[in-house]
């Protein structure tokens, strides 16, 4: 067990099923006060299982690895994404609500936005006019304007809306409701759903069956959720479900200062009212400080008057401030501080030699950085901008198609993918989808077809085709096709194509240790699975890096411990 405070002491051992609310500000042990308390439940109860809520997979893993000296620990404790946990119930149960038994998730806007457009076009339905694009100018970005759609069916899923509530919040648009309804149509005809209906359909599933939500009550009788400040409605009313009237140990923990999930309709009022209404905790508040120096804690007093207290241990630290007159001049005034470390080697408040590795840049969003980007590469200084956990699409030809093949695979009505796969193969797309055999076809097609290695993309169809979609074997599909690459690699008459073959096998190396990974982690056995376990980033690693790190507020919430 880890050394604690008296205060968070008192919220570790607090009486076990009651609601706990804990305020813990920045740096005030928040995540080892959840992790800790979780040892307590499971040391001192005999029966009943722990499921703990996370925003990120790493903080998932974080969490568990903390814990892994508790004996049963993975038998006895769930801890996982809110949407990891609805996904799982979606898979098990979504059948009772009369979804498919393999459903595809949509991770691309562009995808989802191509699905609802070619229902409309299979509709004969003019598109200018049914999505109100009159002006000529919004008919040039047709795509900036159905992004608007995307985002107003996102809202109305996080923020579980019925139909008079759309029409009085979007009274611009009086259709909206029907174009919403025939999206979700569009999308359930090509076997496939969105990201923000995971946790629609599970939550829709827990409250329309009682006892799909008590099997999972009988296993877990303690719910913990982390970053609670970030909830939105449909995340912290899915929380509520599965909690139910017999679930009374919930502890919540967040800070009001630090939301940063704003974007998708979080409210600090669901961790502030909401949970103190439904479920009348005892509320603790954890404010000292152990991580910031103290000039950083000065700063955010001045910013949040008494949101942090000093710890006796704290260094000293430095904060300034500049202004700078844009984001060239910035950059190269960031590279000049950068250049100042290094030359200092040493500072009597870092742990050893100053190095590249121990800086971070943390900007607001992404494209901040291209200015500074350029600054560094001129500099020669080593960077990497640190990624969110969303899956990095394969760039080789060779992988690509693996991964569309086994999107059609798992979903032959995935026209979206499978259009891409035909254009990848240069093949003419069918008329119909849904034919279970279309990869068969298509492996004799394209030996005809001129595209890099006909053959081999041929035998990989033939191959995917054959797989045991609920045992694939990917480890030997992988090894498989990694030493027949290798072999093309050695041939001299193959010399032009050597960066594609390097790229695929790297990637194909990269696909294996997913699998890998997903087996490790217990997520399951099935291809679906897999694909869904790669879709909600359980599969991510972090790539060792030895320059700077480069990183939104976004990415970097959670990793403050790296």
């Amino acid at each position: 067990m880890m050394a604690l405070s008296p205060n968070q002491e008192s919220i570790v051992n607090a009486p076990i099923g009651s609601a706990l609310q804990v305020l813990a500000s920045a740096g005030s042990g928040k995540t080892r006060v959840l992790t800790e308390r979780i040892r307590f439940i499971l040391s001192n109860t005999k029966k009943g299982s722990v499921i703990a809520l996370t925003f990120t997979n790493k903080a998932a893993e974080e969490m568990a690895e903390r814990l892994d000296d508790v004996d049963l620990m993975e038998d006895r404790a769930w801890i996982a994404t809110i949407h990891s946990v609805a996904q799982r119930i979606l898979e098990q149960y979504g059948h009772t609500i009369g979804l498919p038994s393999e459903l595809h998730i949509y991770e691309r806007d562009k995808d989802r936005m191509e699905v609802f457009l070619q229902s409309l076009r299979d509709d004969n339905i003019d598109i200018d006019e049914y999505l109100n694009v009159s002006d000529s100018r919004e008919k040039r970005t047709r795509e900036g304007v159905m992004q608007k759609y995307m985002d107003a069916f996102a809202t109305i899923k996080r923020e579980i809306l019925n139909e008079s509530e759309v029409v009085e919040k979007y009274s611009n648009n009086l259709r909206l409701w029907k174009i919403y309804q025939d999206y979700q149509d569009a999308l359930l005809a090509s076997g496939g759903i969105d990201y923000d209906d995971i946790l629609k359909y599970a939550y829709k599933i827990l409250l329309l069956h009682e006892w799909v939500a008590n099997i999972y009550r009988a296993k877990y009788k303690h719910v913990c959720v982390d970053e609670a400040q970030d909830l939105n409605k449909i995340q912290y009313e899915f929380i509520k479900a599965f909690c139910g009237e017999s679930i009374t140990s919930v502890m919540m923990v967040g800070d009001p200062n630090q939301m940063i999930y704003g974007f998708n309709g979080s409210s600090s009022e669901y961790l502030c009212s909401h949970f103190i209404a439904d479920f009348k905790p005892s509320v603790y508040e954890l404010k000292e400080n152990y991580r910031s120096s103290k000039a950083v804690i000065h700063a955010a007093n001045k910013l949040k008057p008494d949101s942090q207290k000093e710890s006796d241990f704290a260094l000293q630290g430095h904060v300034t401030i500049e202004t700078q007159a844009d984001e060239f001049v910035e950059a190269d005034w960031i590279v000049s501080q950068i250049k100042h470390l290094l030359e200092l080697k040493t500072h009597k408040e870092i742990e050893g030699e100053i190095t590249l590795d121990k800086m971070v840049v943390i900007a607001r969003n992404r494209y901040i950085f291209s200015a500074l980007e350029d600054a560094l590469k001129n500099a020669e200084i080593r960077f990497s901008l640190k990624k969110g956990e969303r899956q990095v699409e394969p760039s080789s030809l060779f992988c690509r198609v693996l991964d569309y093949a086994m999107r059609v695979k798992l979903n032959p009505k995935d026209w979206v993918d499978g259009k891409k796969l035909c254009s990848l193969l240069k093949l003419s797309s069918p008329s119909e989808w849904g034919n279970n055999e279309i990869l068969k076809k298509w492996s004799k097609d394209v030996l005809s077809s001129e595209i890099l290695f006909p053959e081999l993309q041929s035998e990989l169809l033939v191959v995917i085709n054959q797989l045991d979609i609920d045992k694939p074997n990917i480890r030997k599909l992988t090894k498989s096709f990694i030493d027949k690459l290798e072999k093309f690699s050695d041939a001299p008459q193959l010399e032009n194509y050597e960066s594609e073959l390097e790229i695929s096998i790297l990637e194909l190396k990269e696909f294996q240790k997913y699998w890998t990974r997903f087996k490790q982690k217990g997520l399951g056995d099935s291809l679906q699975a897999f694909r869904n376990a790669m879709a909600l980033g359980q599969l991510t690693e972090d790539v060792i890096n030895d320059g700077l790190t480069l990183s939104t507020v976004h990415t970097m919430k959670g990793l403050e411990k790296e």
